[in-house]
């Protein structure tokens, strides 16, 4: 059975209607439009379950295209099958080389309640499914085709397109889980390989409208919270279960403790990297609530407590104006019958970018207020500065995207997800984020984003972001 019908017989075993696999680009002999090489590597990789490793195998094909056009590249391993692609595009070196970062791997998709299969893609009412392709292999994928369509260009004096920087293309592992396998990895043992002045990265935003007819904003990507998890352990004696000790319960100490984490509100601070981004939201949000947002994109202080509570309602918005913590893991005894020597909660901080993790650990120390329970970073995840909001390259960027989307606000954003731009602006690499793959606010709130199931993206809109892409690309480089 050819592999094309196996694709599309597992897809239709798998319910829902008009389900088709997407095709491979078929060989014409001439060179693809930046478009179908963009859709066919996308296919390609998120074709590969990079949930738990397995990210060699994903960028293979990859290399294979890029040594195809004479593009010099290396798949780096931080371990067995954890590969990083790293490749470069020669400019004239008048500028430090611009870094193209994408990762390749996803978060895992076990017990997710999915309508279709989360690999291989599937195309159906319009839209792509499948794990990966709103986060991040649609940004990887057009990165690809774009340093592929510039190498077949010719970008020195016999082309239109004059590079003063290098183009650093990296693909990377395991930034769901840090950075450890992937960005973290490559600054520390590869450095002179992906050094870079600039990078461009996940973390803005292309919105749409709900009809999906038009990009209504961009969002560039110019901070973001920093993540940091800490244990929560309380002790006790141990032993058997059926005579348990009143006064020693490390169950009931930490459920204590783990109310009072959760029931408390770090302190509202408006910053100015999220001001405009406030600004934008009221246009597709209905009074109440866009009053509010109008009004805390132009406070100077406290916001009202009307506000405050209209905000806080409303997650997405909340999180970008308070520090929060919240519990996510417990671990206790290994047997039903046995009594927990020790009781363990992993709290997940998203920390402001003008708030430190140790304030915070301070915070969380004082809201206990049980000096026998312990509170400890869990793995040092990283944090770096904002980028500045002002200059050449957010100036490129707002020039391409209002050429490119006439009737988009152009806005910056602060994350409140932390990406692999904390690693380079750590590292002296000043980081923009942007977006490969537009949806609407409604497609997010319906839960078909990152992360979630039946993760997809409009078919529409993913060669038109693709081109922005590219055109931010060639504007940043020149």
């Amino acid at each position: 059975m050819r592999a094309e019908s196996a694709i599309l017989l597992g897809l239709v075993a798998c319910g829902g209607a008009d389900v088709r696999a997407l095709p491979p680009t078929l060989d014409t002999g001439t060179a693809p439009t930046l478009e179908a090489d963009a859709s066919a590597i996308l296919h390609e990789m998120a074709a590969v379950d990079t949930s738990y490793g397995h990210e060699t195998d994903a960028l293979a094909p990859v290399k294979a295209r890029l040594d195809a056009a004479g593009v010099a590249s290396q798949i780096l391993e931080s371990a067995p099958g954890r590969g990083n692609l790293v490749a470069r595009l020669s400019g004239s070196g008048k500028k430090m080389p611009l870094m193209l970062l994408a990762h390749v791997d996803v978060v895992p998709v076990d017990g997710q309640p999915w309508t279709v299969r989360p690999f291989p893609p599937s195309e159906k009412d319009g839209f792509l499914w499948g794990r990966g392709i709103a986060d991040d292999k649609s940004m990887a994928a057009a990165f690809t085709a774009i340093v592929l369509e510039l190498a077949r260009r010719g970008h020195g004096a016999r082309s239109s397109v004059m590079l003063s920087r290098d183009i650093v293309l990296v693909l990377s592992a395991g930034e769901e889980t840090g950075g450890f396998a992937g960005v973290q990895w490559l600054l520390k043992n590869h450095l002179p390989a992906v050094k870079a002045e600039v990078a461009l990265n996940e973390g803005g935003a292309l919105v749409t409208t709900s009809d999906f007819s038009e990009v209504s904003l961009v969002g560039i990507g110019v901070a973001e919270k920093s993540y940091q998890s800490f244990k929560v352990i309380a002790r006790g004696g141990g032993g058997h279960s059926s005579i348990p000790n009143p006064n020693d319960d490390p169950a009931l100490a930490l459920a204590r403790a783990l109310v009072k984490i959760g029931e408390h509100r770090f302190p509202v601070s408006v910053l100015p990297e999220a001001r405009s981004w406030f600004s934008a939201a009221a246009a597709w949000e209905k009074p109440p609530l866009s009053e509010a947002l109008l009004r805390t994109a132009g406070a100077t202080g406290a916001l009202r407590p009307d506000d405050e509570a209209l905000l806080t309602n409303e997650r997405a918005y909340g999180a970008l104006v308070r520090t929060t913590c919240v519990t996510t893991m417990l671990k206790g005894s290994p047997q039903d019958n046995v009594l927990p020597t020790s009781v363990e909660a992993i709290v997940n901080c998203r920390i402001l970018p003008n708030e430190t993790r140790a304030q915070t650990r301070d915070t969380l120390v004082k809201l206990i207020g049980n000096p026998a329970i312990e509170v400890t970073p869990d793995s040092d995840h990283g944090v770096g500065p904002s980028s500045p909001a002002k200059g050449e390259v957010p100036a490129a960027i707002e020039r391409v995207a209002r050429a490119s989307f006439p009737k988009a606000k152009i806005v910056t954003s602060m994350s409140t997800g932390a990406t692999d731009s904390r690693h380079l602006r750590a590292a002296g690499i000043v980081s923009y984020g942007l977006s490969g793959a537009p949806t609407s606010i409604d497609e997010v709130r319906k839960g078909h984003g990152a992360h979630g199931p039946d993760e997809r993206r409009p078919v529409k809109w993913l060669g038109p972001a693709a081109r922005f892409l590219r055109d931010v690309v060639v504007a940043v480089a020149q």
